[in-house]
């Protein structure tokens, strides 16, 4: 049997297994709840990922001893200082040198493009939350956003959702102009007035997941031509633009030709969110060129592991 290699991406959403080979043909998926660092404890992280992954090999129908490496990449690991905690946890469980703990962000900045995992480029990330990562030929890294939904994200599924139901209280309040949101969001399953859709996004055991909940009506919205939801999607595109053109700036790559690879569901929205994130690149950086990353970021971890291990067996020949 071909040697096989486990890839995890933990986000605030859900978290993905894949079980592959070098090949990176996936032998098997699994999947668990949100893994996001900085909005759970060590130990629910711990038991997510695990999750996961014994889902991923039950599906491969190995076992975890047929496994040679297993690479995690972590949403909120580097802001929280979780990692090497989180490395050792996992560690105990899996096995000594065989796990490599990273952020979701360089997975993803792994699977961009089909060239070495070290490829220079950005990843724009916009799922649940929101991040701009890069490396440039020097290997020098650089981030912006990613500093969750007190503090940054925007341009988030989470961001578009909060905007959208801003802009419904606006409307009921008669502060704001009339918007379609209003309508649809009080006739969505569960909700049929302005106190059940308090109820539903102030619940204790809720988070950002209860507010993005609500981007698939902004989406439909805007797709339907209100003029507010459109609004909402030009700037998040604008703020993610923003975001790939502060790392390109900080690695200094303007005048390069490089690749802004894009990952998560809110660029499923398509022009509407991708439209603003190329004109902010062509302001500044017009060799730049912006679309769908070639591999999945989970993909992108078993390309990790795979290149740490010939770069192990390198240096011990």
């Amino acid at each position: 049997m071909s040697a096989l290699y486990v890839g995890i991406d933990g986000g605030g959403t859900r978290t993905r297994a894949v079980v592959a080979a070098e090949d990176l043909v996936i032998r098997g998926r699994g999947t668990a709840g949100a893994s996001n660092a900085s909005r759970g404890s060590l130990a629910h992280v711990m038991e997510v990922i695990h999750e996961a992954l014994d889902d991923a090999l039950s599906a491969a129908g190995v076992g975890q001893g047929d496994v040679r490496r297993i690479c995690c990449g972590i949403a909120g690991v580097d802001a929280t200082g979780l990692r090497e905690r989180l490395q050792w946890g996992l560690e105990k469980i899996f096995g000594f040198g065989r796990i490599q703990v990273t952020t979701d962000a360089r997975i993803a900045l792994a699977g961009a493009s089909e060239g070495p995992v070290g490829t220079p480029g950005i990843v724009l990330i916009a799922g649940t939350g929101a991040i701009a990562f890069g490396r440039n030929a020097k290997g020098e890294e650089a981030r912006a956003g990613g500093w969750g939904p007190l503090l940054g994200d925007e341009g988030s599924g989470y961001a578009i959702a909060r905007e959208g139901l801003m802009a419904v209280m606006r409307d009921l309040d008669g502060r704001g102009p009339d918007t379609l949101l209003r309508t649809t969001v009080l006739s969505s399953e569960g909700i049929g007035t302005p106190a059940e859709l308090l109820l539903k996004v102030h619940r204790v055991d809720g988070g950002p997941s209860e507010v993005a909940a609500f981007y698939p009506m902004v989406l439909d919205a805007a797709r339907q031509g209100d003029v507010l939801s459109l609004e909402i999607f030009r700037r998040a595109g604008a703020e993610l633009g923003l975001a790939a053109v502060t790392v390109a700036r900080k690695l200094g790559m303007l005048g390069d030709a490089f690749r802004v690879a894009t990952v998560g569901g809110v660029f499923g929205a398509g022009a509407l969110i991708l439209d603003p994130v190329r004109e902010a690149l062509a302001s500044v950086a017009p060799r730049a060129t912006a679309g769908q990353a070639a591999f999945p970021p989970e993909i992108g971890a078993v390309r990790i592991a795979v290149a740490a291990e010939a770069a192990e067996a390198a240096g011990s020949a």
